[in-house]
């Protein structure tokens, strides 16, 4: 069995014959399988192909070409299904040497072994496709009630939502914190009424804690800006309110 440190490929099986065949059609191997090498395809699939070249001892730590690799390259048809057999048997051995029931596993039973190579969520669901279209490929007898257990939607793990940055609220739902005279009114406990003067027209008062930190000082103060300067957008874009009749 690999070391565990080397996790089972998570490739698509797709993905991983497009390097087989690329490696195929050159009459050189390079000397080391690395990014620059793998340079057509994205970051992830680059890291994900080195993992599966190593999990199948194709190359070496420093991604350099083994033997194995150089034989089944150039090796024929029949030859290379043979030695494919054998590299999925070894590199998969926790799995296909017999202690567990592979020609009669449930899915949940062949996740639950994949699941001792420290593996979850998203990866667990790639890796065991991987595996069983490289079984089919082997020719390695796959119970046919073992599928890819479904991939959790959030990927394994939860995210945390970014909180939405409040709109400027319109004109109806503003309170009339001053109510019909120039005072504001009394500030709820551990609030401070702040007076905005005005010139021109009534005073206006914006409420806030009795006690904040500078940077909490400094945040109130980026988002008043901000809030204050959508609001007086939104004000422009709306018909002045009618000024003939009296509040009641």
């Amino acid at each position: 069995m690999n070391d565990k440190t080397v996790k089972p490929p998570y490739i698509t099986y797709k993905t991983w014959q497009w390097l087989i065949d690329e490696l195929r059609s050159h009459e050189v191997i390079p000397g080391v399988i690395d990014r620059s090498y793998l340079s057509k395809r994205s970051g992830s699939e680059q890291s994900a192909l080195i993992a599966a070249m190593k999990w199948f001892s194709l190359i070496d730590d420093s991604g350099a070409p083994t033997q194995l690799l150089r034989d089944y390259i150039v090796a024929n048809e029949n030859e290379a299904a043979v030695m494919f057999k054998k590299m999925v048997e070894q590199s998969y051995s926790a799995v296909t040497d017999g202690s567990f029931a592979l020609g009669s596993a449930t899915t949940n039973m062949l996740a639950d072994k994949f699941r001792e190579y420290e593996i979850s969520g998203s990866t667990l669901t790639k890796s065991i496709s991987f595996f069983l279209s490289a079984a089919k490929d082997a020719g390695i007898k796959v119970s046919p009630h073992a599928k890819a257990p479904p991939a959790p939607n959030n990927g394994g793990t939860k995210r945390k939502t970014k909180t939405p940055t409040p709109l400027p609220p319109t004109p109806s739902a503003v309170p009339d914190a001053l109510g019909h005279g120039s005072k504001p009114r009394p500030p709820r406990e551990g609030m401070v009424a702040i007076p905005i003067p005005i010139f021109g027209g009534q005073d206006g008062v914006i409420y806030l804690p009795d006690q904040m930190t500078a940077k909490q000082w400094e945040n109130v103060i980026k988002m008043t800006e901000f809030i204050l300067q959508n609001y007086r957008d939104t004000m422009a874009e709306e018909p002045m309110p009618s000024q003939s009749k009296e509040d009641d």
